[in-house]
């Protein structure tokens, strides 16, 4: 039996997505006095019961039935809302008490009272036992005895999940399987990122228009591929800080980031026919900065160049050149070229994901990893700075996903940026890291430090340290990585040490 659905529907601004948040436990749906702000649908696994006898459902937000949208989606948002009527298994019907009975609540009951999906009447906003006493007149909507709760106030929580317990589908539920992985879609507007969700998903499940500015949520869609499980975030296309009409705007670029820390691959979205603009690459410099294994998906394609054109590999270099001159600090990033309503190469593109998603989760062994660096270092020995020799002792790979690479040095003011760079780059060809960033930190080991070798004990230095020539550095050190303050692992590494 697939997991049970449980949608939530109600006229707008009745707090639909306070409910959602408040039963899912956790802030995903954006929540604001604006009426129409949840246009998708919006979902999030729950679970009823304790750990030895769990049940499972998916909670489902939708927008406001009888909403009048800003950007003439209103179409587009009922037809989603539809949707999730018709593939509910439960449905929690919200009103608001503190307000009397309005023509949109008898049209949501309308538009209900013929399913054979069993209902929830939830009176929503009822912070005080004072407030219960209003709701007689909503039995007119003829659900039988409402609830009456309070997500502000946290009221009558546990009575309403009792109450979806009772109602739900019975029988043997299975547990629904880890995502493999996560993949976050972002870009700016209009780039063709829902379009993408909706190929992976195969269903209308985001929706799509040429009005920029469409999603405004980071929307959870699970899908399978090859019968594998996955979980691709959409997230709204962010805006220039001018260009930031309200606090939905605001709201929606939060989200996205917050996707992008939450992801295991990201790929960012670009449109070949708008070019490569300031905030595409403030997009790339937060990617990198979260350590998130990245692709640069060129969607729309097809506009470009025609299908089976004998110029399609001329044009491809020709924007490879230009991509990889915008996003120089990111060198190692592959590029895929996708068009994503016809599906062209997206097959490719998750086979990608899901090779860099395995690179981001190895770990090299301690042996490895310090042969590759004595060799680093013979190539090109770093150069002597404030009248002293650099002298790296060892090396050692303390976390994955990013893999995260610790170099023990005699002072880490005497190795530059540019000489980390190189050694990056170094990891990143001869180890299994090639497409994804990797965390370097440098910690000083000085005559105090009981634990490691002396600088000044030959027979110390004898057997820990890295032999080198003290030839200068060569110039123009191949870019990519970044300079990392030590500090921030010294916890860590007392602890593997001890």
């Amino acid at each position: 039996m697939a997991i049970p659905q449980v949608v939530i529907v109600g006229r707008p601004n009745v707090g639909k997505s306070s409910l959602f948040n408040w039963l899912a436990g956790r802030r995903i749906a954006i929540v604001d006095d604006v009426s129409g702000v949840t246009r998708d649908r919006i979902s999030s696994l729950c679970q009823l019961g304790e750990d030895e006898d769990p049940r499972f459902f998916e909670l489902i937000d939708t927008g406001g039935i009888g909403m009048v949208d800003r950007d003439d989606l209103s179409e587009q948002v009922d037809r989603q809302i539809d949707t999730a009527i018709n593939e509910a298994d439960l449905i929690l019907f919200v009103v608001d008490i503190r307000e009397d009975l309005m023509p949109l609540d008898l049209e949501v009951a309308q538009r209900l009272r013929y399913l054979n999906t069993p209902v929830i009447l939830v009176m929503n906003k009822a912070d005080t036992p004072e407030f219960d006493a209003r709701g007689a007149e909503f039995y007119r909507l003829g659900r039988g005895k409402p609830i009456a709760v309070s997500t502000q106030q946290n009221r009558n929580k546990k009575a309403l999940l009792k109450l979806v317990a009772e109602m739900m589908p019975t029988g043997e539920e299975p547990k629904p399987g880890d995502e493999l992985m996560k993949i976050t879609v972002v870009g700016r507007p209009n780039t063709g990122k829902s379009t993408f969700i909706n190929t992976l998903a195969q269903a209308e499940r985001m929706i799509v228009s040429e009005r920029p500015g469409t999603t405004r949520d980071a929307v959870d869609v699970r899908f399978e591929l090859d019968g594998l499980p996955f979980l691709a975030i959409d997230t709204a296309g962010v805006r220039r800080k001018a260009k930031i009409r309200d606090s939905l705007d605001f709201y929606s670029i939060h989200r996205a980031e917050r996707s992008i820390r939450r992801a295991d691959v990201v790929l960012l979205f670009l449109d070949p026919t708008q070019g490569i603009t300031r905030l595409d690459k403030q997009l790339a410099d937060y990617i990198g900065k979260q350590y998130k294994p990245c692709i640069f998906t060129v969607n729309k394609w097809d506009l470009m160049v025609g299908d089976g054109s004998p110029n399609a590999q001329g044009a491809m270099g020709r924007y490879a050149n230009v991509v990889q001159h915008a996003f120089r600090s990111m060198p190692y990033t592959p590029l895929a070229f996708i068009t994503a309503q016809t599906g062209k190469n997206v097959k490719a593109l998750l086979n990608l994901s899901q090779s860099m998603y395995k690179q981001a989760q190895k770990r090299v062994g301690t042996g490895t990893l310090n042969r590759v660096l004595r060799e680093a270092v013979a190539v090109h020995p770093p150069a002597m700075r404030e009248n002293r020799n650099p002298r790296i002792y060892y090396a050692t790979q303390v976390s994955t996903a990013p893999p995260t690479i610790v170099l023990f040095v005699n002072s880490t003011r005497l190795f530059d940026a540019t000489y980390q760079r190189y050694l990056l780059n170094v990891f990143r060809e001869k180890l299994p890291f090639r497409d994804i960033p990797i965390k370097l930190y440098l910690r000083s080991r000085t005559q105090s430090d009981p634990n490691g070798p002396r600088a000044t004990d030959p027979a110390a230095d004898e057997g820990s340290r890295l032999d080198y020539a003290s030839e200068p550095a060569h110039a123009g050190a191949a870019p990519g990585g970044y300079r990392m303050l030590n500090l921030e692992v010294n916890d860590l590494l007392d602890d593997l040490e001890d």
